[in-house]
């Protein structure tokens, strides 16, 4: 999947819509300052971006609430670093290290990668970092 025009969108964008997704409802401007140690301005400025490129529905002063686009796209997201993670901790890294590491190179790993990453650890159902979801990946006979 990708983001704006065809391009993955950032670390940094990434990690707000996750964080987002995983917060459920409603996201207040603040919480997610906080969360990210950043000012509101920022946060603003990012979330304005998201919004305009249709992966959260921002009411200023009110909040952010993730579009049916941008869970997708989160979805994608954790699925991605669940199965690197996995990968990499099969391979003799720690759970810790496993999913550090993976966070530094996610980024330029694309869908078709990560299905063939899933098939070849056998379509596995959880990851050092949690469990592992299967509606949009190489397994599920709707994405064929």
């Amino acid at each position: 999947m990708r983001g704006v025009d065809g391009l993955e969108l950032s670390a940094k964008r990434a990690e707000y819509l996750k964080y987002i997704f995983n917060q459920g409802d409603v996201v207040r401007t603040t919480d997610i300052s906080t969360h990210f140690s950043v000012a509101p301005s920022t946060v603003t400025k990012t979330l304005e971006d998201l919004a305009r490129s249709g992966f959260v529905e921002h009411s200023p002063y009110h909040g952010v609430r993730i579009s049916r686009r941008g869970r997708e796209y989160a979805r994608f997201l954790i699925r991605r670093h669940r199965l690197l993670a996995l990968m990499l901790s099969r391979h003799g890294l720690s759970p810790d290290a496993a999913c550090r590491e993976a966070r530094s190179f996610e980024w330029y790993v694309n869908k078709s990668v990560v299905d063939s990453i899933c098939a070849s650890l056998g379509h596995p159902v959880m990851s050092v970092c949690g469990p592992i979801e299967h509606d949009t990946c190489c397994c599920c006979p709707a994405d064929r």
